[in-house]
């Protein structure tokens, strides 16, 4: 009778190790292949004595430092053709119909070998990261297997909701489509009525009805501007879509257009030589102070000004908003010309950039959701005589550590990403679960991080998380 308790996967594993042990043990004591063996051993020693005698030394000894090298690392010519595990087991099933436990397969001396190793281990792992308390580690594995499987969900999600992606234009409207028209047209005259009852007409109405300055890109050529061409939105100011709250509100004030370089130019709208209705960028340069001044005799002039110009400015970025070429992403032009225009030309928009950052807001939220849940959690098994700073930096420690051991384990990412049976959301939580319960599986995590550049990388932080209650 054994003294472990097995499941019936880990019952199954058993028969197949003891048939492999069977055959390796055959394989080993057969007469027959231990005399090719031996003959074949002798034929290579009498043939290198043979050259040697010839005087050949220097010729074999190259060819036998290769060998002895590939040795190390040897790679099958001709991989053998792999049987399914349902195969295996009924292979093992019929081999061993009884049940077969540990002590079947391993001495007793083996099996306390590998109890010291693992006791080892965890000596070994509780020095590295002062984590010795049994509940501690048990908050460790918990909160490792939530990283991870938010970590390995977050691609599900990334893709159902297109994280990353262009859009596509032809989901999208022309920029003078009749629906964005009439929807401006209505919330102008909205916009009007509510405040022309009130406060009469004045030049606010103009402001309401007027193209926008940063609209236009006559001129530009001939003053040595790049504006892009149909892509100009990305150049100008008025049309980012944080930045344009500013300069795009103070450009419609002045009749002034404002560069991605923070260069400022006046418009004209009217034709210098026929007086008719004509809109250019004019040569002359406006300073930023000087906008800001004319920005400040305007509201002065009638504070309806600044409220219609904030109004015009909302209802061009909503109009551009989901056309065909959308809005720029925000402040990157200014800070990137290069990069801003490959994403702009690529379908890359301000949408796509507010989506992408609600994801990665959403992911951060539940990473902090589940150290809030491990931190309430682990504080429930503080004892009344333990110091409460003092047990808050045990707590940081598992979260530290467990964020380390997610994002870095070789071994994780082993067991888990390239395991073809997780195709979906389910079967990987499921797989998460089987794997942060097993015995082993932890002691393999521990052993990595022990030997690998994961704890090298976490001792940093762990000393800055003492060094804070260093004193107490």
């Amino acid at each position: 009778m054994s003294r472990f308790k097995y499941s019936d996967d880990e019952m199954e594993v058993n028969k197949v190790l003891k048939m492999n042990q069977d055959i390796s043990a055959s394989l080993i004591g057969d007469p027959d292949l231990k005399a090719v063996r031996s003959a074949a051993d002798s034929n290579i020693d009498s043939s290198l004595a043979l050259l040697c005698a010839l005087g050949k030394t220097g010729e074999i000894a190259g060819p036998s430092a290769k060998t002895e090298e590939k040795d190390h690392n040897r790679y099958l010519e001709r991989r053998p053709q792999l049987e399914s595990w349902d195969e295996i087991a009924a292979q093992a099933n019929l081999h061993e119909p009884n049940l077969v436990v540990l002590e079947d397969i391993m001495t007793e001396s083996e099996i306390q070998s590998a109890f010291d190793e693992l006791d080892e281990i965890n000596k070994q792992f509780s020095r590295k990261t002062s984590i010795i308390n049994k509940t501690d580690l048990s908050f460790l594995a918990v909160a490792t297997a939530l990283q991870v499987a938010k970590a390995l969900v977050f691609p599900y999600v990334a893709e159902k909701f297109k994280y990353g992606k262009n859009f596509d234009p032809s989901e999208r409207l022309d920029h003078n489509d009749k629906s964005i028209e009439k929807a401006h047209k209505q919330a102008n005259e909205k916009f009007r009525d509510k405040h022309m009852e009130k406060h009469g007409s004045g030049h606010w109405i103009n402001i309401l009805y007027q193209t926008v300055p940063y609209d236009i890109t006559k001129g530009s050529k001939a003053l040595g501007i790049n504006m892009g061409g149909k892509y100009h939105r990305m150049y100008t100011l008025g049309h980012d879509p944080i930045l344009g709250w500013l300069f795009g509100t103070a450009n419609i004030l002045t009749d002034c257009i404002t560069f991605n370089n923070f260069h400022t130019n006046r418009i004209s709208r009217v034709d210098p030589v026929t007086g008719g209705k004509k809109m250019v960028i004019t040569p002359e340069v406006v300073f930023m102070g000087q906008m800001l001044k004319e920005c400040y005799e305007e509201i002065r002039a009638d504070f309806l000004n600044l409220p219609a110009a904030i109004f015009a400015q909302a209802q061009h970025l909503k109009s551009d908003e989901y056309t065909k070429l959308g809005l720029p992403v925000p402040l990157l032009s200014s800070m990137n010309e290069e990069f801003a225009s490959k994403l702009y030309r690529e379908n890359y928009d301000a949408l796509c950039f507010s989506r992408d950052i609600k994801i990665v807001g959403i992911s951060f939220v539940v990473s902090k959701l589940f150290d809030i849940i491990i931190s309430l959690a682990h504080g429930l098994f503080r004892k009344g005589d333990e110091d409460k700073n003092l047990y808050e930096v045990r707590t940081r420690k598992i979260l530290l550590i467990s964020n380390s051991i997610a994002s870095a384990s070789t071994i994780i990412n082993t067991a888990i990403t390239e395991n073809p049976k997780n195709l979906d959301i389910g079967s990987l939580l499921n797989t998460i679960t089987h794997l942060f319960s097993d015995v082993r599986f932890i002691a393999r995590i521990k052993q990595e991080f022990i030997e690998s550049e994961i704890s090298d990388r976490v001792q940093k932080e762990i000393a800055e998380v003492d060094a804070l209650y260093e004193t107490l």
